[in-house]
This record gives structure tokens, C-alpha cells and sequence, in this order.
């Protein structure tokens, strides 16, 4: 899936190149995410809900072109994990099939990787305001050690992006921004490796993010 948007992106690019203005740079995001999510217990039907701010700071690597009214085309691309949530706690026991599978220390984190954007600047007026709206794809990785014996895999999300930031022009095609973007990615849903009853239980959760980024490139 990455490679297809991926390709799709790149050819966007492309086609959009001929007398194009190329650009590329680098950027930092002081990133505000927002986590929940409900964990379904398959033997006993209990749901157990939870929720996690995350503010960590991002870099990220852009490629963009511009036609002659400064309509830009780019593909951001975040080199690093972004961790989105992190939780430990001690539980008693909470089905009613046996003593002890979901007793215990649980400790679980998520992670954004392979995090891709690709989307659109639009100029508003003639002193370096934008809006911005982009399509991003990421994979959301988890890591845990339940008590129940459960573990959950990875998958891949969507997400829309909407945003507004200032573009100032420098020496030698050298320019520097900032801006404030809201991504909202789709609903996920994890389904877990059958625990110590053979019972297999489910996440659904739901992540969006604030961010308020910095970036300083070149024009060629």
C-alpha cells in the first residue's frame, strides 16, 4: 500500500514538473497527539476504554514543485517513530474462565512509522499566507506485554490533513515557513493473537494530531 501511494505521489510530481519551480527542504513539528481507543475482551464481553495525549518533536523531509501562481505539489516524509501512546498498569482479573489470564502487569505502546503526506499549498493573497490540505498514510506499530497473553500487530492508516502557515522568501532561493496542521486519521481496528483461553480481543481506536511546524528550504 506505502509503494502505491508512494508511486502516485512521485508520478503527481512529475507530471506537474515540466516548467515547474522545484523545492526541497527539511522540517521540524512540535506534534500534539491524540489517542483513544476500546479494547473488546472476547471471553467476558468486558470493554475497557482508555485515552492518551502524546507531544513530541517531529522532523520531517519535503520535496515540492510550483507553477508560475505558487499552486504547490509536495510529499512530506517523516524518517523517524513518533510515539503516539504508552500505558502501564497492574490488573486483577476481570473474566470468568480461569484465575490468572488477565492478572498481571500489562504494559503496551503505539507508534507512528513509515509516515508519508502528500498534499497541496494554495496561496491566499500576495504576502506568503497558504492554506494547505494533504492525504497522509503511516502505520501504526504496537508493542506490548499483556498478562493475557495477547499480542496485536500493525496497520496501516489514513489520514486528512488541513492547514494555514506563512512562507517568507530568503537570499539565494532560500525560504523559511511556518504553519499549524490538523491530520485526522481514520478508525483503526487490531485484532489480537488468541490469549491463554484461545480467545482472540479487539482494539478499535481512533488518533488525530496537532502540529505546529518550522521548515527552512531551497528553490531551484
Amino acid at each position: 500500500m506505502k509503494k502505491i501511494f508512494t508511486i502516485v505521489s512521485a508520478l503527481m510530481l512529475i507530471a506537474f514538473s515540466a516548467h515547474a519551480e522545484k523545492r526541497i527542504g527539511v522540517s521540524g513539528a512540535l506534534s500534539m497527539f491524540d489517542s483513544s481507543g476500546t479494547e473488546t475482551v472476547k471471553s467476558s464481553g468486558t470493554k475497557n476504554d482508555g485515552s492518551h495525549d502524546e507531544t513530541v518533536v517531529v522532523p520531517s523531509l519535503f520535496l515540492e514543485i510550483a507553477n508560475d501562481q505558487g499552486l504547490t505539489l509536495g510529499l512530506d516524509y517523516v524518517p523517524v517513530q513518533a510515539e503516539i501512546g504508552s500505558s502501564t498498569n497492574a490488573r486483577t482479573d476481570t473474566d470468568t474462565d480461569d484465575a490468572s489470564d488477565t492478572a498481571g502487569d500489562n504494559k503496551a505502546s503505539a507508534e507512528l512509522t513509515g509516515h508519508f503526506t502528500a498534499y497541496v499549498l494554495a496561496p491566499v493573497g500576495g504576502n506568503g499566507a497558504y492554506l494547505k490540505g494533504g492525504l497522509a498514510l503511516a502505520t501504526i506499530e504496537t508493542t506490548e506485554s499483556l498478562a493475557t497473553g495477547t499480542t496485536y500487530g500493525n496497520e496501516d492508516v489514513y489520514g486528512m490533513l488541513i492547514g494555514a502557515g506563512f512562507n517568507r522568501d530568503l537570499d539565494n532561493g532560500m525560504f523559511f515557513r511556518t504553519e499549524a496542521t490538523y491530520t485526522d486519521y481514520e478508525d483503526v481496528s487490531f485484532t489480537g493473537s488468541a490469549d491463554a483461553d484461545s480467545v482472540k480481543n479487539k482494539i478499535d481506536a481512533e488518533v488525530d494530531a496537532l502540529a505546529f511546524r518550522i521548515s527552512i528550504g531551497k528553490a531551484f
